[in-house]
């Protein structure tokens, strides 16, 4: 599965990518294709490629040559097109010769500039052959014409063309053109021709010049975000998904818009199920989709947003959010959300190494069954060894998994009405370990703060049990 999937099922990721400074769809669209890797020595290999690039950026030095690399990555054009013709070894014409020429001058700009920063990563081809075969007067310009020099027979029509009075003689002028146009085809046909047997370094130059530019941007992203490198577990180890004072980019934004900040959190969870609990309002949803984005940011060879993260390596990442609609299939949440889990089921009984993170599991049906449903997942979960974090409103389950809670609500002693928007301020959301099987109850005294009706309030507090 690649980057462009994820982003669809896991949020954050798009958030990041769009955060991303690329200059164009062309790169764009290798970043959508970067395959979800699974192999620990690939990604420590990217992730020494990624630090190298941090250590530059953060080099005060070296930032004229990086603005320049920058530069030169947004005048790189998307030249698939032409190169598809050189595979194929069709003719060129005079605008294709042009751009391979020009592609040829960026990549020989580019090896200086990453020699001079230091960059010895995505090593580009020399190409200067390719340049001689289009600049055969060695002028040293970008610039590309069908020059004289190709063709002798060529050269010598030019040369009557122009000693030629197309009015006075328009037969010899139309035949002097049909000569110069057949012997350019035949410059373009044996140019064509030379330059296909270096297709494959033109290609693999595009594609490394792609990848250039996406280490860069990667590295920006985490030193906007003071992203750590992540740790890889080797699968021979316990597998382990611990993370201190990790942060949600996309939520830290929006709170530091509003003149708030994010409070960091720290999380360890290992091959079995653990449940999460804590009022609304407090964070837990949160906590799923930072993790699931943490593992996926991991698998496509980023930093991460958090101090520290020891990650084990999984196939998948399964992120279950029961209130989202299947409106393509004209679903309700609940059927949506039960297929999520079956295709969560039919993974585990297949053996596939997974993070399960599952947001208040059928929480939209009754709740004796959506209580059993619950402890059925985590059953299923205990007796396949799954990675998981689940979180519920269900209290006093029985289940004998372990158990984190958001620490909650600071504000029993606020006087006056809370302003919604501020809440945050008075939330605590660390996560604490658990021992009891209740879960706390906030909700009446937080709905008290923010103004609801007091008699309403103490009406809901006679069912209370």
């Amino acid at each position: 599965m690649n980057f462009a999937r994820f982003s669809e099922r896991i949020d954050g990721l798009k958030y990041l990518a769009d955060k991303m400074e690329l200059t164009g769809s062309r790169v764009r669209r290798y970043l959508m294709q970067m395959p979800f890797s699974t192999d620990r020595d690939e990604l420590e290999q990217n992730f020494d490629i990624l630090q190298k690039a941090c250590e530059i950026l953060s080099d005060q030095k070296a930032k004229p040559v990086m603005m320049q690399l920058q530069h030169l990555f947004s005048r790189v054009h998307d030249i698939r097109g032409t190169l598809a013709e050189l595979k194929e070894k069709r003719t060129l014409d005079e605008v294709e010769l042009f751009e391979i020429k020009y592609f040829v001058v960026l990549c020989s700009d580019a090896g200086k500039l990453c020699d001079q920063a230091g960059f010895s990563y995505e090593r580009l081809f020399p190409l200067q052959e390719a340049f001689h075969i289009l600049d055969p007067d060695t002028t040293g310009t970008v610039s590309f014409s069908i020059y004289d020099s190709y063709s002798k027979s060529l050269a010598a029509a030019r040369q009557q063309v122009t000693e030629t009075d197309p009015g006075r003689d328009p037969g010899k002028w139309d035949q002097l053109q049909d000569i110069i146009q057949k012997e350019e085809l035949a410059v373009r046909e044996k140019l064509s021709l030379q330059l296909s047997e270096f297709y494959p370094d033109l290609q693999e130059n595009f594609d490394r010049l792609a990848r250039m530019e996406i280490w860069f941007a990667k590295a920006k992203l985490a030193l906007l975000y003071n992203m750590s490198r992540p740790v890889t577990v080797p699968g021979d180890q316990p597998g382990v998904l611990s993370v201190e004072g990790m942060v949600n980019p996309a939520i830290a934004d929006n709170l530091e818009n509003a003149g708030g900040s994010f409070q960091p959190v720290s999380v360890t969870l290992y091959r079995k199920p653990c449940l999460l609990t804590g009022a609304n309002m407090s964070g837990k949803t949160v906590v799923l989709k930072t993790l699931a984005m943490i593992q996926a940011l991991t698998q496509f060879s980023f930093f991460v947003p958090a101090q520290k993260a020891s990650i084990s390596l999984v196939k998948d990442v399964f992120l279950v959010i029961g209130d989202k609609q299947d409106q393509y299939r004209g679903l309700s949440s609940f059927a949506a959300e039960m297929l999520d889990l079956d295709r969560i089921m039919a993974n585990m009984a297949a053996g596939t190494e997974m993070l399960v993170l599952a947001d208040e599991p059928a929480r939209t049906t009754n709740p004796a069954e959506g209580a059993a449903i619950l402890c059925a997942l985590v059953e299923y979960l205990e007796k396949h060894h799954v990675m998981s974090l689940i979180s519920t409103h269900y209290g006093d389950l029985g289940l004998s998994c372990r158990k984190l809670r958001v620490a909650g609500f600071e504000g029993t002693n606020v006087k006056g009405r809370l302003d919604p928007l501020q809440m945050y301020r008075y939330m605590n959301y660390s996560l604490i370990e658990d021992k009891g099987g209740s879960v706390p109850l906030e909700a009446l005294n937080i709905a008290r703060l923010l103004g609801v009706n007091g008699s309403f309030i103490d009406t809901a507090k006679k069912y209370l049990k």
